[in-house]
């Protein structure tokens, strides 16, 4: 799959992915940036001068996802060969690749306290895997492709966004979801935990976000302001804004407290695959179909470019 031509753009400081990119995410410590894209590689970044310092290639198929681990020395990268790959980020260097999934693997996230990772596949299953790569649970809870996974704050379970417009609360070493969260119309593309983890946010096709509450699973509100469908979706660390991006290309900022609109970004050519909140919760970076890899400043609403 190849994405569309380049439009014309100021001079992105992530630049230099010749093919869509659909996974990003910010290190803890802020010092990196990884990416992920249909070019079979993964690229690592300084994000304030915008140097590439990595480029990780071993994937046979577009790579869909990455996620640092919580202490920064690991980063995995989930593909559409089906395989998630973990690498050593002080020796840049390969240390596994698991079999992960029957389908395409499409999101990952860790727990905060590092002890586990949790993949989403096109097989209709979430798994959740140790550090070295064994996995410890699997659950296919609606028969649909997970395409949106996060984990709570307290890392003792976490949440799959499922193509069958339902998210699930899954809890490991219980056979069933918690909770099933229903009321989305079109398949659920984002999930996100509130820091407190009180709240569940999630984000679907239907253009719509939610929130639900996360020990009932009792809707809170309903978010809308969206004209396309929604691909993605991020929390800042300090809880206070929520970042929203799909197909239209354009990202919203909104008040994680009232769901008011902040601000609207303005900047890609094409569907938003991916966004990622900097540490310091005043920066925000979001990979594209277009090809780009563009940083935020949320406070004023401008990108961050090579030009700044």
């Amino acid at each position: 799959m190849n994405a569309g031509p380049r439009k014309a753009t100021a001079r992105d400081l992530l630049a230099g992915h010749p093919n869509a990119v659909y996974g990003v995410d910010w290190s803890k410590d802020g010092k990196l940036i990884a990416s992920a894209s249909l070019d079979n590689t993964v690229k690592l970044w300084e994000p304030v001068s915008g140097k590439q310092l990595a480029r990780l290639p071993g994937h046979g198929d577009g790579v869909s996802s990455v996620a640092f681990s919580p202490n920064g020395k690991t980063l995995i990268s989930g593909s559409l060969d089906r395989s998630i790959k973990i690498w050593n980020i002080g020796t840049q260097s390969l240390v596994k690749t698991i079999d992960a999934h029957a389908g395409f693997v499409w999101s990952l996230a860790w727990s905060p306290d590092g002890k586990t990772f949790v993949s989403g596949g096109y097989d209709n299953t979430a798994k959740t895997w140790t550090p070295d790569g064994s996995m410890v649970t699997r659950f296919s809870p609606g028969k649909q492709p997970i395409l949106a996974v996060a984990t709570s704050p307290d890392s003792r379970w976490y949440v799959a966004g499922s193509k069958d417009s339902n998210a699930y609360v899954l809890v490991p070493g219980q056979a069933q979801p918690r909770l099933t969260l229903s009321g989305h119309t079109a398949a659920v593309e984002g999930v996100v935990v509130s820091p407190d983890s009180k709240t569940i946010i999630t984000a679907s096709q239907d253009k719509t976000l939610r929130t639900w509450e996360a020990k009932s699973g009792r809707p809170l509100s309903t978010i809308e302001g969206h004209t396309r469908y929604i691909q993605c979706l991020a929390i800042s660390p300090n809880g206070r804004l929520i970042a929203s991006g799909g197909n239209s290309g354009s990202i919203r900022l909104w008040n994680a407290a009232t769901g008011v609109l902040r601000a609207t970004l303005e900047g890609h050519a094409n569907t938003v695959y991916a966004l990622a909140f900097a540490p310091d919760n005043r920066r925000l970076v979001s990979a594209s179909f277009d090809r780009t890899v563009k940083l935020w400043n949320v406070e004023t609403g401008r990108r961050i470019t090579a030009d700044s």
